[in-house]
């Protein structure tokens, strides 16, 4: 409750000269164009489900890409309301695998970790894209605020925080067998308890190691899904272009894009925050303004891209219900029940201690 009461205080202040009547008649000027908001997002979807259908069928499953799409909208209002949401989100989705299409949770976690992976390489090269397509834009907010030529710089330099994120992670996946060498870390703690407890875990360990290399040994699968990632980023852009337009803005990717590696980052990092409240929205009202947009359009923009969230939040609780029950009635159905019903691998409940 803090963190939220902290985050509408910021919006608040970032918000605090704006003349609310040019806000309003900018808002009024969307009109009928006000569903052109929501289709970067159904794309990225589409793109993201794609990449996790990639690294699905190198673990040797089958999903739909129609379900994972499903799962993919219905998880995104976990991602923007629950704190940490990329975790809930990522938990919730392999719960769905594992309930409605059989897809073990041990697979359904190493492809969240595994999307992670590369979904940070893709912003990493999201943000280097975006700093050299987007360098006169960012180079004439520099000499608007007074600081000198050096924003394009540091914005491309930030790349280097998915980037080194990216191959930590991603070191699971190039055979460094990192369960069980942190397995055997932990077996030789001065604690009994702790040695007793992790003496379990190798077998799984070595389970899970070794999904993980195999994932780490289809490059085809795995840039392929870097690729579909990367796409997702390019359509934030996109998507804040269209609002742009649509506040009285020119049509400018360019422009959209420095205003998206500015705050992409600060937005990932601000993820324990819901839906980065405040966070984000402080981000857009100090940076938009800085790049010749109005403070009244910059707050309109705000207002449509919350507005386009909640109702994602909506859809996307009515599909984790829809969902639910459908896992709820398969499982009242021996015969369905069986077919969609797999325990959970010993691999996974090793690992966690189950």
């Amino acid at each position: 409750m803090a963190v939220v009461t902290l985050g509408a205080a910021l919006s608040v202040r970032a918000f605090a000269g704006v003349d609310w009547r040019g806000t309003l008649h900018a808002l009024r000027s969307v009109g009928s164009a006000a569903p052109l908001v929501f289709v970067p997002f159904l794309g990225a979807a589409l793109l993201d489900s794609t990449g996790v259908l990639l690294l699905l069928r190198v673990l040797g499953r089958r999903v739909a890409l129609r379900q994972l799409f499903a799962i993919r909208v219905g998880t995104e209002a976990l991602h923007y309301t629950a704190p940490a949401g990329f975790l809930v989100a990522d938990s919730a989705a392999a719960t769905l695998l594992h309930g409605r299409f059989g897809v073990p949770l041990s697979d359904g976690a190493v492809v969240a970790v595994a999307r992670r992976w590369l979904v940070m390489r893709g912003h990493a090269a999201y943000i280097l894209v975006g700093a050299f397509l987007s360098a006169g834009v960012l180079a004439g907010v520099s000499r608007r605020c007074g600081v000198g030529p050096w924003l394009p710089y540091a914005v491309g330099a930030s790349a280097l925080v998915p980037l080194v994120l990216s191959v930590g992670v991603g070191a699971a996946f190039v055979g460094k067998a990192s369960l069980v060498r942190l397995q055997r870390v932990l077996a030789r703690s001065p604690w009994e308890w702790l040695r007793r407890r992790t003496a379990s875990w190798r077998n799984g360990a070595m389970a899970l190691d070794a999904r993980f290399s195999r994932l780490g040994s289809s490059p085809s699968a795995t840039w392929g899904a870097t690729v579909a990632f990367l796409c997702c980023w390019l359509l934030e852009s996109v998507e804040t272009a269209v609002i742009l337009c649509l506040v009285g803005a020119p049509f400018d990717l360019a422009l959209a894009m420095a205003a998206e590696v500015g705050v992409s980052l600060i937005r990932a990092v601000s993820n324990v925050v819901p839906a980065g409240l405040g966070v984000q929205d402080a981000s857009y009202a100090t940076l938009l303004p800085a790049m010749g947009l109005s403070p009244d359009a910059a707050a309109a923009f705000v207002l449509i891209k919350r507005g386009k969230e909640l109702v994602w939040i909506a859809a996307g609780y009515g599909l984790l219900a829809a969902l639910r029950r459908r896992i709820a009635v398969a499982q009242s159905d021996p015969k369905a029940s069986a077919a969609v019903a797999v325990a959970p691998s010993s691999a996974l409940q090793g690992v966690v201690g189950c």
